[in-house]
């Protein structure tokens, strides 16, 4: 348990349907807000933020989501006033997506497994961080991109061979994480396939995991 929960906040009761609402959201605005630049656009980055404190405010969390609110609302207003495409500030609000991401991921599935949640709630929390798992390892292929040359391509003939951008990693997140492997997106190199392969395991022990722990809870309420 994080030392920043309130324990006299219970989780909403319809807290998991507006949770998976919004991780539905945030994929609809890809292809919208999609500007074919290699960093995410500010607008995306700024909505990202502010999904995850949501959801961490209606996981219970209150001081949680504050400090990722305000955490995240202070790099933005960096990156505005400096400018996204500084390297310090770049590698900043990576590793400010990756901590809230993390930490939203990691409450999120605490819900998904814990014991006494209604059913529909359980179902609902383990979908939407089935989905935040694609979001986080997204940024993961990003940073990968950034930092190792050649570490992505597209395949040849895709859109006149142009360039890698931000849409792109989250495509081959979704791709990998759910097993489809369309393969229009390719890592390349040690560190790019490494992390395609974590999350390609992730993809396929995440779902029978956690149907697993609905079916044992399911066993207990009956014996009980």
């Amino acid at each position: 348990m994080l030392p920043f929960r309130i324990t006299n906040r219970p989780p909403n009761p319809n807290g998991g349907a507006w949770i998976f609402a919004l991780q539905l959201l945030l994929v609809i605005l890809v292809p919208i807000l999609d500007d074919g630049a290699l960093l995410a656009p500010l607008a995306y980055v700024a909505v990202l933020l502010g999904v995850l404190a949501v959801t961490v405010y209606l996981l219970g969390y209150r001081r949680t989501a504050a400090t990722i609110a305000a955490g995240g609302a202070g790099v933005l207003a960096l990156v505005f006033l400096i400018g996204g495409e500084d390297g310090p500030i770049r590698l900043l609000q990576w590793v400010t997506l990756m901590l809230a991401g993390t930490t939203t991921v990691a409450l999120t599935l605490k819900t998904a497994f814990a014991a006494g949640v209604p059913p529909v709630q359980r179902i609902f929390c383990g979908a939407a961080g089935y989905v935040m798992i694609g979001f986080m390892f997204g940024a993961i292929h990003g940073l990968v991109g950034l930092l190792v040359g050649g570490g992505y391509v597209l395949e040849s003939g895709i859109e006149s061979d142009r360039q890698i951008h931000w849409a792109d990693y989250l495509w081959l997140s979704f791709a990998t994480l759910t097993t489809a492997g369309f393969g229009d997106v390719v890592s390349v190199g040690p560190v790019s396939n490494a992390v395609s392969t974590l999350e390609a395991l992730a993809g396929i022990l995440f779902p029978a995991t956690l149907i697993a722990r609905i079916a044992s809870l399911g066993d207990r309420d009956r014996r009980g």
